[in-house]
Protein backbone atom coordinates (compact mmCIF):
# COMPACT_ATOMS: atom_id res chain seq x y z
CA UNK A 1 0.00 0.00 0.00
CA UNK A 2 2.94 2.39 1.12
CA UNK A 3 4.66 1.80 -2.62
CA UNK A 4 1.02 2.37 -4.27
CA UNK A 5 0.66 5.32 -3.11
CA UNK A 6 4.46 6.44 -3.96
CA UNK A 7 6.48 5.53 -1.31
CA UNK A 8 10.11 4.26 -1.92
CA UNK A 9 10.57 0.57 -0.41
CA UNK A 10 14.15 -0.80 -0.50
CA UNK A 11 14.29 -4.37 -0.62
CA UNK A 12 17.79 -6.19 -0.14
CA UNK A 13 17.42 -9.99 -1.30
CA UNK A 14 19.13 -12.72 -3.04
CA UNK A 15 16.30 -14.02 -4.24
CA UNK A 16 16.54 -13.03 -7.40
CA UNK A 17 13.37 -14.52 -9.05
CA UNK A 18 11.55 -13.11 -6.18
CA UNK A 19 12.73 -9.11 -6.40
CA UNK A 20 11.89 -9.25 -10.35
CA UNK A 21 8.70 -10.15 -9.61
CA UNK A 22 8.38 -7.27 -7.34
CA UNK A 23 10.75 -4.65 -8.12
CA UNK A 24 10.43 -2.05 -10.70
CA UNK A 25 13.73 -0.05 -10.27
CA UNK A 26 16.92 -2.34 -9.80
CA UNK A 27 20.22 -1.63 -8.05
CA UNK A 28 22.85 -4.54 -8.78
CA UNK A 29 25.73 -4.56 -6.37
CA UNK A 30 29.09 -6.51 -6.90
CA UNK A 31 31.60 -5.96 -4.03
CA UNK A 32 30.56 -3.16 -2.71
CA UNK A 33 30.18 -1.22 -6.06
CA UNK A 34 27.06 -0.84 -7.94
CA UNK A 35 27.26 -2.47 -11.29
CA UNK A 36 24.04 -1.53 -12.70
CA UNK A 37 20.80 0.64 -11.86
CA UNK A 38 17.67 1.39 -13.62
CA UNK A 39 14.23 0.41 -14.37
CA UNK A 40 14.07 -3.29 -14.34
CA UNK A 41 12.68 -3.69 -18.19
CA UNK A 42 15.66 -1.76 -19.39
CA UNK A 43 18.51 -3.29 -17.57
CA UNK A 44 16.72 -7.10 -18.54
CA UNK A 45 16.49 -5.54 -22.39
CA UNK A 46 19.73 -5.43 -23.32
CA UNK A 47 20.82 -8.68 -22.28
CA UNK A 48 21.95 -9.61 -25.27
CA UNK A 49 22.31 -13.11 -26.58
CA UNK A 50 23.14 -16.84 -25.12
CA UNK A 51 24.42 -19.11 -28.46
CA UNK A 52 25.35 -22.57 -28.62
CA UNK A 53 26.85 -24.70 -31.52
CA UNK A 54 27.41 -28.31 -32.31
CA UNK A 55 31.04 -26.88 -33.03
CA UNK A 56 31.63 -24.14 -30.37
CA UNK A 57 35.35 -23.05 -32.53
CA UNK A 58 33.27 -22.74 -35.59
CA UNK A 59 30.64 -21.11 -34.34
CA UNK A 60 33.06 -18.30 -32.24
CA UNK A 61 34.66 -17.62 -35.79
CA UNK A 62 31.49 -17.02 -37.79
CA UNK A 63 30.47 -14.22 -34.67
CA UNK A 64 33.71 -12.69 -34.94
CA UNK A 65 33.78 -12.53 -38.86
CA UNK A 66 30.22 -10.84 -38.60
CA UNK A 67 31.60 -8.20 -36.39
CA UNK A 68 30.02 -9.75 -33.06
CA UNK A 69 32.10 -9.77 -30.57
CA UNK A 70 31.44 -13.78 -28.26
CA UNK A 71 31.94 -13.94 -24.80
CA UNK A 72 32.58 -17.61 -23.73
CA UNK A 73 29.50 -18.62 -21.43
CA UNK A 74 28.94 -22.25 -20.39
CA UNK A 75 29.05 -24.30 -23.27
CA UNK A 76 28.11 -21.16 -25.76
CA UNK A 77 28.80 -17.59 -26.07
CA UNK A 78 27.08 -14.54 -24.56
CA UNK A 79 26.57 -11.79 -27.43
CA UNK A 80 25.79 -8.36 -27.57
CA UNK A 81 23.41 -8.79 -30.90
CA UNK A 82 19.79 -10.06 -31.41
CA UNK A 83 19.01 -13.49 -31.56
CA UNK A 84 18.80 -12.97 -35.15
CA UNK A 85 22.42 -11.29 -36.11
CA UNK A 86 23.60 -14.61 -34.25
CA UNK A 87 21.64 -16.94 -36.11
CA UNK A 88 22.39 -15.30 -39.57
CA UNK A 89 25.92 -14.90 -38.80
CA UNK A 90 25.86 -18.71 -37.84
CA UNK A 91 24.03 -19.58 -41.16
CA UNK A 92 26.06 -17.79 -43.66
CA UNK A 93 29.00 -20.00 -42.43
CA UNK A 94 27.03 -23.40 -42.08
CA UNK A 95 27.37 -23.72 -38.55
CA UNK A 96 24.33 -25.68 -37.14
CA UNK A 97 22.76 -24.16 -33.82
CA UNK A 98 21.55 -25.95 -30.79
CA UNK A 99 20.28 -23.18 -28.38
CA UNK A 100 19.70 -19.39 -28.99
CA UNK A 101 17.69 -17.36 -26.57
CA UNK A 102 18.09 -13.97 -25.30
CA UNK A 103 19.95 -13.89 -22.28
CA UNK A 104 17.08 -11.87 -20.62
CA UNK A 105 15.06 -15.02 -20.97
CA UNK A 106 17.33 -16.09 -17.63
CA UNK A 107 16.00 -12.92 -15.84
CA UNK A 108 17.04 -11.30 -13.10
CA UNK A 109 19.39 -13.77 -11.79
CA UNK A 110 21.46 -14.35 -15.12
CA UNK A 111 22.11 -10.47 -15.58
CA UNK A 112 23.24 -10.52 -12.17
CA UNK A 113 25.91 -13.37 -12.41
CA UNK A 114 27.02 -11.84 -15.62
CA UNK A 115 27.27 -8.68 -13.95
CA UNK A 116 29.45 -9.46 -11.16
CA UNK A 117 31.37 -12.47 -12.47
CA UNK A 118 34.64 -10.40 -12.65
CA UNK A 119 33.92 -9.27 -9.31
CA UNK A 120 33.27 -12.65 -7.39
CA UNK A 121 36.03 -14.20 -5.08
CA UNK A 122 38.44 -16.16 -6.86
CA UNK A 123 38.56 -18.78 -4.22
CA UNK A 124 37.39 -19.86 -1.20
CA UNK A 125 39.41 -19.24 1.77
CA UNK A 126 40.47 -22.36 3.77
CA UNK A 127 40.43 -23.14 6.90
CA UNK A 128 42.02 -25.46 9.15
CA UNK A 129 44.85 -27.16 8.05
CA UNK A 130 48.17 -25.57 7.37
CA UNK A 131 47.04 -23.04 5.43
Amino acid sequence: IFADRGGTVLLSSHLLHEIQIIADEIIVIGRGKIVAHGPKEELLKGAGTYVRAIDGAALADALQEAGIAPTPQGDGFHVDATPEEAAKAAADKGVVLIEIRESSQGGLEEMFLELTSETQRDSLPRYGGNS
